[in-house]
């Protein structure tokens, strides 16, 4: 939002404050001021309405002439040296005298007056043209910039201030970043609304009223088909207009707020927007086939041509303004060529009106359109100045377009009501002092709130009951929004300054995050950042290894395109797609992780705790494919990625976390869509694994048991879903649970430095293929007792169908003592009977 400190002027009373401090209150006042900006005409010194006596030729050149200008009654002329040739004696013209600054008509740098000799006849100051006025751009050579600017007499006596005449100031525009919430706040009443209640001044209104005598004759027939489109709308007949030049007041303050000026009636429809927030539009009714208007969805490929010239194909998504079944005009967006003024338009119809947010959004976003228009309806424009905005236009409209004769204008016509509903809230002065740590009266609280437009009456002596302005009703509902009123206008400032009375903690859930994101950097994965939002799978080629469950999905009432559909329930396709996408543009090796939220719609008698009907889970996902050094050092290439490197990545994470490894479980997956049935894996982590669980223990084709949860999964992308997606290596991937990773973590415990050796033993076990490493290795060493220190997974070997080998490495240690033979040997016999007793171990001698 850009706001002119001059216009601003005109509603609050700026004496002595400058641009600056506005910046500093607004952004203090939750208005972020980005850039102040110093735009339009940069005229200093005494510039001054004259008047030609005498023209003389230069005694040393032909092509400049000499004149004797007087700028004040009765005083002696001047003499100034001129060379511009439509000079004329006794023409009123501006001077410049010296010790003013004017502007290069050049190249519209600064160019500072003072008297000098010219071709050896001495020049008292310059008679100006258009642009060194700034009146036109400079550098721009038109029949009105290339001579001197002839004045009316009627436009002012001799001495008359320029600047003045003219307003030749600078002005200064405030960068306003907007509030999504707060449509009322895209307009100059409402940016000083806020400035006046910051400031502490009154905030002054438009002095202007309608009277006028309504023609019957101009009468026009409205229609809206769906009133939750288009609560309120309104059109006005005009007839007797003339199009032609903006006055000076409007085409500077357009254009300062950076609208280019067009001609005096679309510019004031632009003009009564930015002041009042409501967007506006004028038809040219000549081009109309019938006095009459109709609101409605598009028929599906119904065809139109904008303003810009472009023709839009439209679906039924879309609300179109229609005049004898024809569209002339987007609802809210942007009006139809077929009925945009001209130059020789004479009668407008006025359209104002208030859409529905996201029916507009909606239609810009599938048509590609945006304008300051579809902006304000997109925040909420308030039903409670569509009319008034209409009659300050057809106020504007009779001061500065009337033809020849009065214009005559119709009645506003309505469709629709524009009845605001009531809306009350209590604030208690007890919460304000808790919130904010001060105390509050009644009448400060009424100070505070009633300069923005809230109405205050006092309950009792601890309560005030607040009426919220129609223009506010969208972002103040709740108590906790009138305190966040009063401490905006109070100031933030003056809450008071206090430390913690209790320590300050790491937050678990935090925690976790930001230690996964450590790890898996330092593992070498770089963090991707994707969109939660994403398309439905409809696609044949993907559909069958598709991860959503289409009863669970959470769909997006107003998607912004085909790919923005429903909110994603798993994190790897996102990730696929974007290894996809480094793939395609020459990157091999892509490992990448996210960590974001994944969605899905509650099951009937599943606990709603935000009571929102979704379920929101915090996961992490990677994708692992190609090396991740890329090249080795030597210049050799590395080892691609393969399931055990992920499987590696998925175990470092979880033991950096704290989490005991001995009690995570892999199994085969139940759902395999998105995963190779083979090369995959499901990880569970047993809560309540008995040590003298016998046999099945650890087989991992057993599916897990109640009292294991479920961490995530892990392994190859299908090659279906691989080649559907262009894939051309294998890939890897895992998704993990952080929100049940939290819950499983545990702190870390210390240790005193061994000051004994280690000793180690090397371990072979034949077992069923079934049976997992993490279940042996929990055998080994719930069984091998405490001096056992470390189990490695040495080497796998495959014997006979249906059987593995795995041999291990196993360290034992004693932290003040060596240990002896017979202790180590009395260990490993231990773990040898219970990995035959448990896991149906086999031993080869």
């Amino acid at each position: 939002m850009r706001l002119s400190f001059d216009w601003l002027s005109e509603y609050v009373d700026l004496t002595g404050i400058t641009p600056e401090v506005v910046a500093e209150k607004l952004t203090m006042g939750a208005f972020e001021v980005e850039e102040i900006r110093k735009v339009g005409p940069d005229i200093e010194g005494p510039v001054v309405l004259g008047e030609i006596m005498e023209i003389l030729p230069h005694p040393n050149a032909d092509k400049i002439r000499l004149t004797k200008t007087r700028i004040a009654p009765g005083e002696d002329p001047l003499e100034i040296v001129c060379g511009a040739q439509n000079i004329e004696v006794g023409q009123r013209v501006p001077v410049a005298l010296p010790g003013a600054r004017v502007i290069n008509r050049k190249d519209g740098t600064a160019l500072a007056i003072k008297a000098s000799a010219i071709r050896g006849v001495q020049s008292n100051g310059m008679l100006c043209s258009p642009p060194e006025l700034g009146i036109v751009p400079a550098g721009v050579e038109t029949p009105e910039s290339s001579g001197i600017l002839i004045l009316k007499p009627s436009q002012g006596e001799l001495g008359t201030d320029i600047k003045k005449l003219f307003h030749l100031y600078p002005d200064y525009v405030l960068i306003v970043e907007p509030r999504s919430n707060r449509g009322d706040a895209l307009s100059v009443i409402g940016l000083a609304r806020e400035v006046a209640a910051l400031l502490n001044r009154p905030l002054k209104r438009p002095d202007w009223k309608l009277e006028v005598a309504e023609d019957a004759a101009l009468n026009f027939d409205v229609k809206v088909e769906n009133l939750d489109d288009c609560p309120f709308f309104t059109i006005r007949r005009l007839s007797g207009l003339k199009v032609g030049p903006s006055p000076d007041l409007i085409a500077r303050r357009l254009e300062a707020v950076g609208v280019r000026s067009i001609n005096n009636v679309v510019d004031i429809t632009n003009y009564v927007m930015h002041e009042y927030g409501q967007p506006l539009h004028a038809y040219d009714m000549n081009k109309l086939e019938k006095p009459e208007i109709t609101v409605r969805r598009a028929k599906q490929d119904e065809k139109m041509v904008t303003l810009d010239s472009k023709e839009r194909t439209m679906s039924d998504e879309v609300l179109v303004i229609t005049n004898a079944g024809k569209p002339v005009g987007v609802a809210g967006v942007m009006g139809g060529e077929n009925s945009e003024i001209s130059d020789s338009t004479t009668e407008v119809a006025l359209e104002s009106a208030t859409f529905n947010q996201a029916r507009v959004r909606r239609g810009g976003r599938l048509l590609g359109l945006a304008s300051e228009s579809s902006l304000r309806f997109e925040r909420g424009v308030d039903v409670g100045t569509t009319a008034e905005a209409s009659d300050r236009a057809t106020f504007l409209f009779l001061k500065y377009c009337s033809g020849n004769g009065a214009p005559r204008v119709g009645k506003l016509e309505k469709a629709g009501s524009d009845e605001t509903k009531t809306l009350s809230v209590d604030l208690r002065l007890a919460q304000l002092k808790r919130f904010l740590d001060a105390e509050f009266s009644v009448e400060q609280v009424t100070e505070y709130l009633t300069p923005l437009g809230f109405k205050v009456s006092k309950k009792d002596d601890k309560t005030v009951s607040v009426a919220v302005p129609s223009f506010r009703q969208s972002d103040v509902t709740r108590e906790i929004d009138l305190i966040e009123e009063v401490c905006r206008i109070w100031g933030y400032d003056n809450l008071p300054v206090r430390m913690p009375k209790a320590a300050v903690t790491a937050d678990p859930a935090e925690d976790t995050v930001a230690k996964t994101r450590s790890i898996l950097v330092a593992a070498g994965l770089s963090e991707a950042w994707l969109s939660s939002l994403t398309a439905a799978d409809t696609n044949p080629a993907t559909a069958s290894y598709s991860t959503q469950k289409r009863d669970t999905l959470v769909e997006v009432l107003n998607p912004l395109s085909e790919d923005h559909q429903v909110l994603r329930q798993s994190l790897m396709p996102g990730l696929i797609k974007c290894a996809t996408y480094n793939q395609d543009h020459g990157r091999k090796d892509v490992w990448i992780f996210e960590i974001g939220r994944t969605y899905r719609r509650l099951k009937d008698g599943e606990e709603d705790t935000f009571k929102t009907g979704v379920k929101e889970e915090l996961k992490v996902a990677g994708v692992l494919m190609g090396d991740r050094k890329m090249t080795a050092w030597k210049g050799q290439e590395g080892a691609d990625a393969d399931f055990y490197t992920a499987k590696g990545v998925v175990e470092n994470l979880l033991s950096s976390l704290g989490i005991d490894l001995k009690r995570v479980r892999f199994f085969n997956p139940k759902e395999t869509n998105i995963l190779h049935p083979s090369r995959s894996a499901q990880i569970e982590f047993d809560r309540g694994a008995s040590r003298k669980e016998k046999s099945n223990n650890g087989n991992n084709q057993t599916p897990p048991k109640a009292n294991t949860e479920h961490i995530g999964y892990l392994g190859q992308v299908h090659p279906g879903f691989s080649d559907a997606m262009g894939l051309k290596q294998n890939a890897f991937v895992f998704e993990l649970s952080l929100d049940g990773l939290r819950s499983l973590r545990k702190p870390n415990s210390f240790k005193e430095i061994p000051t004994a050796p280690e000793t180690s033993r090397d371990l072979t076990v034949d077992l069923d293929e079934g049976v997992d490493h993490a279940a042996v290795a929990s055998c080994i060493s719930s069984s091998a007792g405490a001096i056992l220190k470390h189990v490695e997974l040495v080497s796998i070997y495959q014997p006979s169908e249906g059987k593995r080998s795995l041999s291990y490495r196993l360290s034992f240690q004693d932290i003040q003592r060596t240990l002896t033979n017979e202790e180590v040997e009395a260990s490993l016999t231990r773990v040898r009977d219970s990995l035959v007793n448990r896991l149906g171990g086999s031993f080869r001698l």
